[in-house]
């Protein structure tokens, strides 16, 4: 193996998964306790705190009451418990009831 092809065989090596961490994945929460814009606004600026969020979307859930909340992220592994911490002291207003991780690639 030349010394150029090594080169490259170990930058791709390091570069693959970095490159893979920054793919979009898509969380979905559901969500009670936002009756006004003012509670959307809020749970939005929250929530595009948290690590590597690029968009939040917000829309009316299943169950009357609910929202579903769709968080974009480059975080491969945000959690329930740090969409609350970002929720702050409105966390006991605005309570989160499920966060999944979707399997399917974001567009």
């Amino acid at each position: 193996m030349t010394r150029s092809a090594f080169f490259f065989a170990v930058l791709a090596l390091f570069t693959a998964p970095a490159m893979a961490a920054d793919a979009p994945v898509s969380y979905t929460a559901e969500m009670t306790g936002m009756v006004c814009a003012a509670c959307k606004d809020h749970v939005t600026a929250s929530f595009t705190k948290l690590e590597g969020v690029s968009q939040v979307k917000i829309a009316p859930g299943e169950k009357p009451g609910t929202q579903k909340v769709t968080v974009t992220s480059t975080s491969p592994t945000l959690t329930k418990e740090q969409a609350v911490a970002a929720l702050g002291t409105s966390a006991s207003t605005y309570v989160v009831h499920a966060w999944k991780k979707s399997e399917q690639p974001v567009n």
